[in-house]
């Protein structure tokens, strides 16, 4: 018979004793309605557990189990880890030969572990969780676990077995019509990850898309929580307006959960976020709300928001509030049970404590417990991207192994003797051995072949460098000489104009000295002819085609200067003498020189050297 059949002709069957035993009482429809309340209104969902248990009759074990399961779960949202171990443990006693039910109370069972910080427990739970849905062919069942072991590793900083597990779950769900329901939190838990990763982006479109989802299946425990996590990524963007909108509704519904160490979290974050806002005294206000929710339920999330907190006062110089939150945060003695990460951060802010209150012993100390806990984080760091850098040598070696087992499988069927199957394993375990040092080997070449591959990629980035250098050089030696074959170029005209017009004036004194004859025609041509050749206007534009913003920069600085004045400084600035100014300017001498003197003194410069180095820089 399939097993599917057998299922579902064990729940008729167990139906009807719950009937036939208490007719007056429906045990299905209790847990149906319970189940259905648990994620929503758990106070309303444990008025039926108490009113299922209070029943009287020789009941059958599968209702006892499913109902202190459910009496398990019902504490695990209100937050309460010891409650829900003692329960679901208890549910377990009668569920021994109820596999599918077993496996529900182990899901939940290892939340209870995971919410102590017992992760060891809490993967043990999942691993028999896996082996018994493997068994029974309940691959739905299989994913759960998996999303479930997602969450430990991620609490345990394995990010990249986090992403493992939830992974394959997701494949399983998406495979399934059946595993729906369970996607939205395989996408949260994911966005965990992610979030734990700082890819906060990608994180933030997660769990937006399990909001949803969760809201739509009623699961609204959930749908708080990832209002809680999607605050932590909106602040690490910076949308302090979202994040403070997500953590006011997660507040209000988690209050009716009555979930202590949720609460905690919650005003933690709004206090992170008011700091970060520069309202002190509301932060201060919100972690202190956080640590009165966490301390009398000796929550170790305690740890890392009294550091925050501790860190918060420590910057306001309040150190005699710091010192009282580490004595109360040392007396519930949780310290141990906190991830390192979290370890390092309390500690940090102890020892900045101590060393405010000039308690160098106990800061010396905390700084020493902390750089220890760092190292401790940066082996294991190290250890990580060791094991997954030899994950797949381990993966291809796994599966070379079991096509030996099975061939050992198949001789041993053949009834090889004693001796030749023991040669037979010594073969193989020879040759694993030597596959291994293979493989060993085989890493280290292809190691060392990388390696060489990057050093020329770099030795061939350096001269490709190297080359746009001298290149980048030549084309600013060539710029160069251009604006200085320009500067020679203006300065040359410049004289020229100033010949032309000293010739000019020559020949009109020799006409008013009667050197020439028909005086007066000469005089007349030659005062037109000076007139037409305004060399000054073809001079001042290629000085402004040189240079382009000398004149504006000139005047925006010193306002004070006239059109003229900065003519003046425009032949100044060709390094043209005073003679060759005066010459140009059909002026004095003298009157160069005391031009040059009344433009300095409108510029407010007295040396000549510092009035030069002006002009030559704009």
């Amino acid at each position: 018979m399939p097993m599917h059949y057998k299922f579902y002709l064990t729940l008729l069957l167990l139906t009807t004793l719950g009937f036939a035993q208490k007719p007056d009482y429906d045990f299905v429809k209790a847990e149906r309605d319970c189940r259905k309340l648990i994620y929503s209104n758990p106070d309303s969902a444990v008025v039926v557990i108490k009113r299922t248990l209070a029943q009287r009759g020789d009941l059958h074990d599968t209702i006892y189990g499913n109902t202190y399961a459910l009496y398990g779960l019902y504490y695990n949202m209100k937050g309460k880890p010891d409650s829900t171990i003692y329960f679901l443990r208890k549910s377990l006693t009668y569920l021994d030969k109820y596999p599918r039910n077993k496996t529900r109370s182990l899901v939940n069972l290892s939340m209870g572990y995971r919410a102590k910080a017992d992760y060891k427990a809490a993967i043990a739970c999942l691993n028999e969780n896996i082996a018994i849905n493997t068994k029974e062919k309940n691959d739905i069942g299989v994913a759960i676990a998996y999303g479930e072991m997602a969450s430990n590793y991620n609490l345990m900083m394995d990010y990249n077995t986090s992403i493992d597990y939830l992974l394959k779950a997701q494949a399983i769900l998406k495979n399934d019509k059946r595993g729906a329901k369970q996607l939205p939190a395989v996408k949260q838990k994911l966005a965990n990850t992610y979030l734990a990763m700082n890819n906060f982006r990608f994180a933030i479109d997660l769990y937006r898309e399990s909001l949803v989802s969760f809201k739509e299946i009623g699961q609204l425990k959930n749908y708080y929580l990832t209002q809680v996590n999607l605050a932590e990524a909106l602040i690490h963007v910076n949308d302090f307006n979202g994040a403070k909108k997500a953590l006011t509704e997660a507040i209000t519904g988690l209050e009716k959960f009555g979930d202590k160490e949720m609460l905690g979290i919650c005003y933690s974050k709004i206090g992170n976020l008011e700091f970060n806002q520069k309202n002190t005294t509301k932060a201060i206000a919100a972690y202190q709300t956080a640590l009165n929710n966490l301390i009398p339920i000796r929550s170790n999330r305690a740890i890392r928001i009294a550091g925050e907190y501790i860190d918060l006062l420590n910057k306001e110089g309040n150190y005699t509030k710091s010192l009282q939150i580490v004595k109360a945060v040392d007396k519930i003695n949780v310290f141990n049970l906190a991830n390192r990460e979290d370890q390092s951060i309390y500690k940090n802010a102890v020892a900045d404590a101590y060393d405010g209150t000039h308690n160098d012993k106990e800061a010396l100390a905390a700084y020493k417990n902390t750089i220890d806990i760092m190292d401790s984080l940066s082996a294991d760091d190290r250890k990580i991207a060791i094991r997954d850098i030899q994950a797949k040598f381990q993966t291809e070696l796994q599966r070379e192994k079991n096509l030996a087992l099975e061939a050992n499988n198949k001789a041993l069927k053949n009834s090889i003797k004693a001796d030749e199957d023991r040669e037979f394993m010594y073969r193989i375990a020879r040759f694993t051995v030597l596959l291994i040092v293979l493989l060993i080997t085989r890493g280290f070449w292809l190691k060392n072949r990388l390696q060489k591959e990057l050093l020329k990629t770099v030795e061939a980035e350096k001269t490709m460098l190297e080359q746009r250098h001298l290149h980048e050089q030549e084309l600013s030696n060539a710029q160069r000489e251009t604006i200085k074959e320009k500067q020679r170029e203006l300065t040359s005209t410049a004289l020229r104009m100033a010949s032309y017009q000293d010739a000019v004036n020559e020949i009109i004194e020799k006409c008013d000295s009667n050197a020439l004859s028909k005086i007066p025609d000469v005089k007349k041509e030659l005062l037109q002819l000076v007139r037409q050749q305004d060399y000054w206007k073809q001079f001042e534009t290629r000085f402004n085609n040189l240079h382009p913003e000398f004149g504006t920069s000139l005047t925006t600085k010193f306002s004070k200067l006239t059109k003229n004045d900065i003519e003046f400084c425009s032949l100044l600035k060709l390094n043209l003498s005073n003679k060759e100014i005066a010459s140009l300017l059909q002026i004095s001498h003298e009157s160069a020189i005391t031009k040059k003197y009344r433009i300095k003194k409108k510029m407010e410069i007295n040396d000549d050297d510092a009035f030069e180095k002006l002009l030559m820089e704009i």
